[in-house]
């Protein structure tokens, strides 16, 4: 069977197990959609088969290139881009880290990319998953900022009665 319609065989209220807990696919699909960063996996034949559809992608993505080989993809980078898969594949290693300014004519800004070998429970290469963030959704962001310093939260925290249990 063709992993290309794999997604036509899997109902959106399919329930997806994990050793974690379970959850829908529809669910999935929109919790992965809202994340602060983009996701793309390759398979253990440098195939492009999935990412995540964020409404603000740094990375452009079109569904036309699932299915494509990944070297295909990015021409201009392939050397590098075989080089990072060859060393997951043979385990020389399991991850790449990259940041770099956000391509010219955008806005400024820092974009942060790591490439992770997925391998499953005895070691096999399954292939590679990409995240890529943009730095810049955390500058400005320091020293603390939790419900306790959000006035927001401290008026609903004194509007608050107090819960009593009750005992039969």
């Amino acid at each position: 069977m063709s992993e290309e319609k794999l997604s036509e065989l899997i109902s959106p209220e399919a329930v997806i197990n994990f050793e974690t807990g379970a959850i829908k696919a529809s669910t999935l699909d929109s919790i992965i959609n809202i994340l602060p960063f983009e996701m793309g996996f390759c398979d253990a034949d440098d195939i492009f088969r999935w990412y995540s559809n964020n409404p603000n992608r740094v990375h452009g993505r079109r569904k036309e290139a699932i299915g494509r080989h990944v070297l295909e993809l990015h021409p201009k980078v392939a050397h590098h881009v075989e080089k990072l898969l060859n060393d997951f594949r043979s385990g020389a290693r399991d991850e790449w880290e990259f940041w770099f300014p956000k391509r010219s004519g955008e806005e400024a800004g820092q974009i942060y990319q790591k490439f992770m070998a997925v391998r499953d429970e005895n070691g096999k290469y399954l292939g590679c998953m990409d995240v890529t963030v943009n730095i810049d959704l955390f500058q400005g962001k320091e020293g603390k900022h939790t419900p306790e310093t959000i006035d927001e939260f401290i008026a609903v925290k004194s509007e608050k009665k107090p819960f009593h249990f009750r005992i039969s």
